[in-house]
């Protein structure tokens, strides 16, 4: 690898991390907001997530002008192509994280009765705690070529999906039949939309376990089973 060649890599890998840890720190913070058990979030919270969310939106465009202008200049070989591929795949999955956890955040804001969303909290908890582990997992089997973590992330998708629709469920039968007001019904229309945006990042955990084990590998698992494989 030329020396220019080499400094390019270094250069968007230093990147991706930095992003891939901005978006990370998303997470966090809305695990901390959920947690709170409370539907305010205060100007300052607020602005600051919009803040790194500009951020986020800023790296992906710098790290995917940098891939193709790797791509372009330094003719990589096949298996230097794959971790530029993936790193491509894997930048616009996180984007669409960060795009997920404002919407969820938005969502949470304008929730109207704060006693029902804090009765149906925990298998919001539990299906984030998943999701954000799943990130985390990928992100680590990427950076530092662990397949036993991108198979556990893709494995875990099916874990977070029976969730989302058992909460689905739930809130259908359960809630729905015996609503006695619009704001009950606002609120649990919300509440299966913040769930299933939470199952939306899982999702994009999948993805990026999928691009991480295209760039060690060569192998592309998209829509295949694992197990077999």
């Amino acid at each position: 690898m030329s020396i220019k060649k080499e400094k390019a890599f270094a250069q968007l890998k230093k990147d991706f991390s930095v992003f891939s840890n901005i978006v990370f720190k998303q997470l966090r913070q809305l695990e901390s907001i959920i947690n709170s058990e409370s539907n305010i979030i205060s100007e300052e919270v607020y602005e600051t997530i919009n803040k790194q969310e500009k951020e986020i939106d800023k790296f992906e465009l710098k790290i995917t002008e940098e891939v193709i202008t790797t791509i372009v200049l330094y003719s990589p070989v096949a298996n230097e192509l794959r971790q530029l591929m993936a790193l491509n795949r894997m930048t616009a999955n996180l984007e669409k994280i960060g795009d997920l956890i404002i919407n969820i955040i938005k969502d949470i804001r304008k929730i109207d009765d704060e006693k029902l969303y804090t009765k149906l909290l925990d298998t919001i908890n539990d299906i984030l705690i998943i999701s954000i582990s799943m990130v985390e997992k990928s992100l680590f089997a990427f950076k530092n070529n662990d397949m036993d973590y991108a198979i556990w992330t893709i494995k875990n998708d099916d874990i977070v999906d029976e969730i989302h629709h058992s909460f689905i469920k739930k809130i259908i039968k359960k809630n729905l039949l015996n609503v006695k007001s619009q704001e009950e019904v606002s609120t649990l229309i919300r509440m299966m939309t913040i769930v299933s945006n939470i199952e939306r990042i899982a999702d994009k955990a999948t993805n990026i376990a999928e691009a991480a084990i295209f760039s060690t590998m060569g192998k592309d698992v998209r829509h295949k089973d694992i197990d077999k494989m």
